[in-house]
Protein backbone atom coordinates (compact mmCIF):
# COMPACT_ATOMS: atom_id res chain seq x y z
CA UNK A 1 0.00 0.00 0.00
CA UNK A 2 1.34 3.42 -0.89
CA UNK A 3 1.86 6.12 1.70
CA UNK A 4 -0.95 8.12 0.03
CA UNK A 5 -3.45 5.32 0.57
CA UNK A 6 -2.49 4.96 4.21
CA UNK A 7 -2.68 8.71 4.83
CA UNK A 8 -6.14 8.83 3.24
CA UNK A 9 -7.41 6.04 5.49
CA UNK A 10 -5.70 7.62 8.51
CA UNK A 11 -7.34 10.99 7.81
CA UNK A 12 -10.79 9.48 7.35
CA UNK A 13 -10.45 7.39 10.53
CA UNK A 14 -9.49 10.51 12.52
CA UNK A 15 -12.28 12.66 11.05
CA UNK A 16 -15.50 13.40 12.91
CA UNK A 17 -17.19 14.41 9.69
CA UNK A 18 -18.30 12.60 6.60
CA UNK A 19 -17.25 13.52 3.11
CA UNK A 20 -16.44 11.79 -0.14
CA UNK A 21 -13.93 9.15 -1.18
CA UNK A 22 -12.69 9.23 -4.77
CA UNK A 23 -10.91 6.13 -6.14
CA UNK A 24 -9.35 5.55 -9.53
CA UNK A 25 -10.87 2.23 -10.65
CA UNK A 26 -9.67 2.11 -14.26
CA UNK A 27 -6.79 3.53 -16.29
CA UNK A 28 -6.42 3.35 -20.05
CA UNK A 29 -3.02 4.22 -21.45
CA UNK A 30 -0.64 6.31 -19.34
CA UNK A 31 -1.77 8.37 -16.36
CA UNK A 32 -0.13 10.23 -13.47
CA UNK A 33 -1.63 7.86 -10.87
CA UNK A 34 -2.68 4.21 -11.13
CA UNK A 35 -5.73 2.13 -10.23
CA UNK A 36 -6.44 2.08 -6.51
CA UNK A 37 -5.26 5.65 -5.91
CA UNK A 38 -7.59 7.34 -3.43
CA UNK A 39 -8.43 10.87 -2.35
CA UNK A 40 -10.59 12.09 0.52
CA UNK A 41 -12.72 15.24 0.36
CA UNK A 42 -14.13 16.17 3.77
CA UNK A 43 -17.33 18.10 4.37
CA UNK A 44 -15.33 21.10 5.61
CA UNK A 45 -13.29 21.31 2.38
CA UNK A 46 -10.17 19.49 3.57
CA UNK A 47 -8.44 17.16 1.13
CA UNK A 48 -6.04 14.24 1.51
CA UNK A 49 -4.33 12.38 -1.31
CA UNK A 50 -3.93 13.21 -4.98
CA UNK A 51 -5.56 11.67 -8.05
CA UNK A 52 -3.60 13.51 -10.70
CA UNK A 53 -1.15 16.31 -11.11
CA UNK A 54 -3.95 18.68 -10.15
CA UNK A 55 -5.92 18.09 -13.34
CA UNK A 56 -9.14 16.50 -12.09
CA UNK A 57 -9.42 17.48 -8.44
CA UNK A 58 -11.13 20.84 -9.03
CA UNK A 59 -13.65 19.21 -11.35
CA UNK A 60 -14.49 16.60 -8.71
CA UNK A 61 -15.02 19.30 -6.09
CA UNK A 62 -17.34 21.16 -8.47
CA UNK A 63 -19.33 17.98 -9.09
CA UNK A 64 -19.71 17.31 -5.37
CA UNK A 65 -21.07 20.81 -4.84
CA UNK A 66 -24.01 20.05 -7.15
CA UNK A 67 -24.39 16.40 -6.14
CA UNK A 68 -28.07 15.54 -6.08
CA UNK A 69 -29.61 14.53 -2.76
CA UNK A 70 -30.05 10.78 -2.54
CA UNK A 71 -27.15 9.86 -4.80
CA UNK A 72 -24.51 8.00 -2.78
CA UNK A 73 -22.02 7.31 -5.57
CA UNK A 74 -21.19 8.22 -9.15
CA UNK A 75 -18.48 7.51 -11.69
CA UNK A 76 -16.67 10.11 -13.78
CA UNK A 77 -14.49 9.37 -16.82
CA UNK A 78 -11.67 11.75 -17.66
CA UNK A 79 -10.07 11.54 -21.10
CA UNK A 80 -6.83 13.50 -20.79
CA UNK A 81 -5.38 12.66 -24.19
CA UNK A 82 -6.59 15.80 -25.95
CA UNK A 83 -4.33 18.85 -25.95
CA UNK A 84 -7.14 21.29 -26.73
CA UNK A 85 -10.01 22.40 -24.51
CA UNK A 86 -12.69 20.39 -26.28
CA UNK A 87 -12.62 17.35 -23.97
CA UNK A 88 -13.48 18.46 -20.45
CA UNK A 89 -11.86 21.86 -20.26
CA UNK A 90 -8.31 21.13 -19.13
CA UNK A 91 -6.27 20.43 -22.27
CA UNK A 92 -3.86 18.24 -20.34
CA UNK A 93 -2.37 16.36 -23.27
CA UNK A 94 -1.56 13.18 -21.35
CA UNK A 95 -1.48 9.72 -22.94
CA UNK A 96 -4.37 8.15 -21.10
CA UNK A 97 -7.75 8.33 -19.46
CA UNK A 98 -8.97 7.51 -15.96
CA UNK A 99 -12.26 6.48 -14.40
CA UNK A 100 -12.92 7.80 -10.91
CA UNK A 101 -15.51 6.36 -8.52
CA UNK A 102 -16.92 8.96 -6.12
CA UNK A 103 -18.58 7.62 -2.95
CA UNK A 104 -20.32 9.47 -0.17
CA UNK A 105 -19.04 8.42 3.26
CA UNK A 106 -21.97 7.95 5.61
CA UNK A 107 -21.66 7.01 9.29
CA UNK A 108 -21.45 3.30 8.50
CA UNK A 109 -18.70 3.77 5.92
CA UNK A 110 -16.74 6.02 8.27
CA UNK A 111 -16.99 3.46 11.08
CA UNK A 112 -15.84 0.65 8.76
CA UNK A 113 -12.74 2.63 7.80
CA UNK A 114 -11.99 3.28 11.48
CA UNK A 115 -12.03 -0.52 12.02
CA UNK A 116 -9.80 -1.06 8.97
CA UNK A 117 -7.32 1.48 10.36
CA UNK A 118 -7.22 -0.43 13.67
CA UNK A 119 -6.53 -3.67 11.78
CA UNK A 120 -3.68 -2.02 9.88
CA UNK A 121 -2.23 -0.62 13.11
CA UNK A 122 -2.10 -4.19 14.42
CA UNK A 123 -0.02 -5.17 11.38
CA UNK A 124 -2.85 -6.99 9.59
CA UNK A 125 -3.33 -6.84 5.83
CA UNK A 126 -6.85 -6.06 4.66
CA UNK A 127 -8.61 -6.92 1.41
CA UNK A 128 -11.14 -4.39 0.13
CA UNK A 129 -13.73 -5.36 -2.48
CA UNK A 130 -15.99 -2.80 -4.13
CA UNK A 131 -19.10 -4.32 -5.69
CA UNK A 132 -20.24 -2.08 -8.54
CA UNK A 133 -23.36 -1.89 -10.67
CA UNK A 134 -23.24 -2.02 -14.48
CA UNK A 135 -22.91 1.77 -14.56
CA UNK A 136 -19.94 1.44 -12.16
CA UNK A 137 -21.75 3.10 -9.25
CA UNK A 138 -21.08 1.56 -5.84
CA UNK A 139 -23.36 -1.23 -4.66
CA UNK A 140 -21.46 -2.62 -1.66
CA UNK A 141 -18.12 -2.31 0.12
CA UNK A 142 -16.49 -5.35 1.75
CA UNK A 143 -13.43 -5.68 3.99
CA UNK A 144 -11.64 -8.80 5.21
CA UNK A 145 -8.43 -8.99 7.21
CA UNK A 146 -5.92 -11.85 7.17
CA UNK A 147 -7.36 -13.41 10.33
CA UNK A 148 -10.73 -13.80 8.60
CA UNK A 149 -12.64 -10.96 10.28
CA UNK A 150 -15.11 -9.27 7.93
CA UNK A 151 -17.11 -6.06 7.83
CA UNK A 152 -19.35 -4.51 5.21
CA UNK A 153 -22.16 -5.85 3.05
CA UNK A 154 -20.53 -9.21 2.45
CA UNK A 155 -21.54 -11.55 -0.33
CA UNK A 156 -20.09 -14.89 -1.40
CA UNK A 157 -17.05 -14.11 -3.52
CA UNK A 158 -13.83 -15.93 -4.40
CA UNK A 159 -11.20 -13.29 -3.68
CA UNK A 160 -8.46 -15.26 -5.44
CA UNK A 161 -10.40 -15.01 -8.71
CA UNK A 162 -10.52 -11.21 -8.65
CA UNK A 163 -7.40 -9.50 -10.05
CA UNK A 164 -5.72 -6.83 -7.97
CA UNK A 165 -6.69 -3.24 -8.87
CA UNK A 166 -8.50 -4.22 -12.06
CA UNK A 167 -12.19 -4.09 -12.89
CA UNK A 168 -13.62 -7.59 -13.20
CA UNK A 169 -17.06 -8.17 -14.67
CA UNK A 170 -19.45 -10.31 -12.61
CA UNK A 171 -21.30 -13.19 -14.22
CA UNK A 172 -24.64 -11.67 -13.20
CA UNK A 173 -23.80 -8.12 -14.32
CA UNK A 174 -21.83 -5.38 -12.62
CA UNK A 175 -18.19 -5.44 -11.57
CA UNK A 176 -15.76 -6.16 -8.77
CA UNK A 177 -12.79 -3.96 -7.87
CA UNK A 178 -10.24 -5.36 -5.41
CA UNK A 179 -7.30 -3.76 -3.64
CA UNK A 180 -5.16 -4.75 -0.67
CA UNK A 181 -4.31 -2.44 2.21
CA UNK A 182 -1.17 -3.33 4.14
CA UNK A 183 0.24 -1.99 7.36
CA UNK A 184 2.99 0.60 7.14
CA UNK A 185 6.43 -1.05 7.16
CA UNK A 186 8.43 -0.36 10.32
CA UNK A 187 11.70 1.51 10.05
CA UNK A 188 13.94 1.23 13.11
CA UNK A 189 16.65 3.88 13.23
CA UNK A 190 19.27 3.12 15.86
CA UNK A 191 21.20 6.27 16.61
CA UNK A 192 19.52 9.60 17.41
CA UNK A 193 22.25 11.99 16.36
CA UNK A 194 21.57 15.12 14.28
CA UNK A 195 21.99 13.26 10.97
CA UNK A 196 19.23 10.81 11.96
CA UNK A 197 16.62 13.58 12.13
CA UNK A 198 16.18 14.15 8.37
CA UNK A 199 16.16 10.36 7.81
CA UNK A 200 13.25 9.97 10.24
CA UNK A 201 11.42 12.95 8.74
CA UNK A 202 11.70 11.87 5.10
CA UNK A 203 11.00 8.21 5.86
CA UNK A 204 7.81 9.16 7.72
CA UNK A 205 6.64 11.21 4.74
CA UNK A 206 7.49 8.24 2.49
CA UNK A 207 5.09 5.97 4.35
CA UNK A 208 7.16 4.22 7.02
CA UNK A 209 6.22 3.69 10.65
CA UNK A 210 9.32 5.24 12.20
CA UNK A 211 10.91 4.06 15.45
CA UNK A 212 13.97 5.99 16.66
CA UNK A 213 16.14 4.40 19.34
CA UNK A 214 19.30 5.33 21.20
CA UNK A 215 21.03 4.63 24.51
CA UNK A 216 21.37 8.39 25.19
CA UNK A 217 18.17 9.97 26.62
CA UNK A 218 19.31 13.51 25.84
CA UNK A 219 19.29 12.81 22.09
CA UNK A 220 16.23 10.60 21.66
CA UNK A 221 13.55 13.19 22.40
CA UNK A 222 10.35 14.38 20.75
CA UNK A 223 11.78 17.83 20.07
CA UNK A 224 14.37 16.23 17.76
CA UNK A 225 11.98 13.73 16.17
CA UNK A 226 8.50 15.29 16.21
CA UNK A 227 7.04 13.01 13.55
CA UNK A 228 8.47 9.70 14.77
CA UNK A 229 5.86 7.15 15.81
CA UNK A 230 7.94 5.85 18.72
CA UNK A 231 11.05 6.85 20.65
CA UNK A 232 12.90 4.18 22.62
CA UNK A 233 15.83 4.45 25.02
CA UNK A 234 17.91 1.34 25.55
CA UNK A 235 20.51 -1.19 24.52
CA UNK A 236 20.27 -2.04 20.78
CA UNK A 237 19.91 -5.80 21.14
CA UNK A 238 17.37 -5.53 23.95
CA UNK A 239 15.42 -3.03 21.87
CA UNK A 240 15.16 -5.34 18.85
CA UNK A 241 14.11 -8.18 21.13
CA UNK A 242 11.46 -6.07 22.85
CA UNK A 243 9.80 -4.84 19.65
CA UNK A 244 10.14 -8.27 18.03
CA UNK A 245 11.94 -7.00 14.93
CA UNK A 246 11.67 -9.50 12.11
CA UNK A 247 11.75 -10.23 8.40
CA UNK A 248 9.32 -7.44 7.45
CA UNK A 249 11.23 -4.68 9.27
CA UNK A 250 13.71 -2.09 7.98
CA UNK A 251 16.70 -1.10 10.10
CA UNK A 252 19.22 1.72 9.69
CA UNK A 253 22.27 1.79 11.98
CA UNK A 254 23.73 5.28 12.41
CA UNK A 255 25.20 5.52 15.92
CA UNK A 256 28.74 6.66 14.97
CA UNK A 257 29.82 4.32 17.78
CA UNK A 258 31.85 1.35 16.55
CA UNK A 259 31.18 -1.00 19.47
CA UNK A 260 27.43 -0.31 19.45
CA UNK A 261 27.32 -0.88 15.68
CA UNK A 262 29.31 -4.09 16.03
CA UNK A 263 26.92 -5.38 18.69
CA UNK A 264 23.97 -4.67 16.40
CA UNK A 265 25.55 -6.17 13.30
CA UNK A 266 26.45 -9.40 15.11
CA UNK A 267 22.86 -9.67 16.32
CA UNK A 268 21.37 -8.91 12.88
CA UNK A 269 23.48 -11.50 11.08
CA UNK A 270 21.81 -14.27 13.09
CA UNK A 271 18.40 -13.33 11.68
CA UNK A 272 16.74 -11.97 8.55
CA UNK A 273 15.16 -8.60 7.79
CA UNK A 274 13.58 -6.83 4.83
CA UNK A 275 16.41 -4.29 4.93
CA UNK A 276 19.31 -3.30 7.14
CA UNK A 277 21.73 -0.53 6.34
CA UNK A 278 24.96 0.64 8.00
CA UNK A 279 25.97 4.29 7.82
CA UNK A 280 29.63 4.86 7.06
CA UNK A 281 32.30 3.81 4.61
CA UNK A 282 32.67 0.36 3.06
CA UNK A 283 35.97 -0.05 4.88
CA UNK A 284 34.29 0.58 8.24
CA UNK A 285 31.48 -1.83 7.37
CA UNK A 286 34.02 -4.51 6.45
CA UNK A 287 35.62 -4.09 9.87
CA UNK A 288 32.20 -4.51 11.49
CA UNK A 289 31.49 -7.68 9.51
CA UNK A 290 34.88 -9.24 10.33
CA UNK A 291 34.91 -11.31 7.12
CA UNK A 292 31.43 -12.71 7.79
CA UNK A 293 29.23 -13.29 4.73
CA UNK A 294 27.05 -10.26 4.06
CA UNK A 295 23.39 -11.20 3.37
CA UNK A 296 21.59 -9.60 0.43
CA UNK A 297 19.37 -7.56 2.74
CA UNK A 298 22.34 -5.88 4.45
CA UNK A 299 23.47 -2.70 2.70
CA UNK A 300 26.76 -0.99 3.46
CA UNK A 301 27.23 1.80 3.03
CA UNK A 302 23.52 2.56 3.31
CA UNK A 303 21.91 4.82 0.69
CA UNK A 304 21.86 5.02 -3.08
CA UNK A 305 25.13 6.25 -4.68
CA UNK A 306 24.08 9.80 -5.64
CA UNK A 307 27.24 11.57 -4.43
CA UNK A 308 25.29 12.91 -1.47
CA UNK A 309 26.85 15.56 0.76
CA UNK A 310 25.54 16.69 4.14
CA UNK A 311 22.85 15.17 6.37
CA UNK A 312 19.87 16.14 4.20
CA UNK A 313 21.26 14.71 0.96
CA UNK A 314 22.43 11.56 2.73
CA UNK A 315 18.93 11.20 4.21
CA UNK A 316 17.45 11.46 0.72
CA UNK A 317 19.79 8.73 -0.54
CA UNK A 318 18.83 6.47 2.38
CA UNK A 319 15.10 7.11 1.94
CA UNK A 320 15.37 6.45 -1.79
CA UNK A 321 17.01 3.09 -1.11
CA UNK A 322 14.35 2.20 1.46
CA UNK A 323 11.59 3.05 -1.03
CA UNK A 324 13.31 1.05 -3.77
CA UNK A 325 13.45 -2.06 -1.61
CA UNK A 326 9.93 -1.59 -0.20
CA UNK A 327 8.35 -1.19 -3.63
CA UNK A 328 10.20 -4.21 -5.02
CA UNK A 329 8.84 -6.59 -2.38
CA UNK A 330 5.68 -8.35 -3.49
CA UNK A 331 3.78 -9.79 -0.56
CA UNK A 332 0.40 -11.46 -0.97
CA UNK A 333 -1.29 -12.22 2.34
CA UNK A 334 -3.45 -15.30 2.78
CA UNK A 335 -6.79 -13.56 2.40
CA UNK A 336 -8.47 -15.59 -0.31
CA UNK A 337 -11.80 -17.17 0.32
Amino acid sequence: MSSDEYSVLETIAASEQGGYLATIIDVTGSAYRKEGTMMYFSENNQERGLLSGGCVEQDIVARMEIWETGISSATVHYDMRSEDDLSWGQGVGCDGSITVLMEELDDKAMNNIKIVKKWLDKGLAVEHIKVLDEDLSSQASLFKNETGERIGNWETVNLAAIPEKKLMQKHDGGYYFRQTFRAQPRLIIYGAGPDARPVADIAKKAGFHVIVADWRPALCIKEHFPDADMLVIGNPVELLEDIEAGCTDYIVIMTHHFQKDKELVNYLLKREYAFAGILGSKKRADRLLEHKTKPVWLHSPVGLPINAEGPEQIAISIAAQLITVKNSIVCTPGLEG
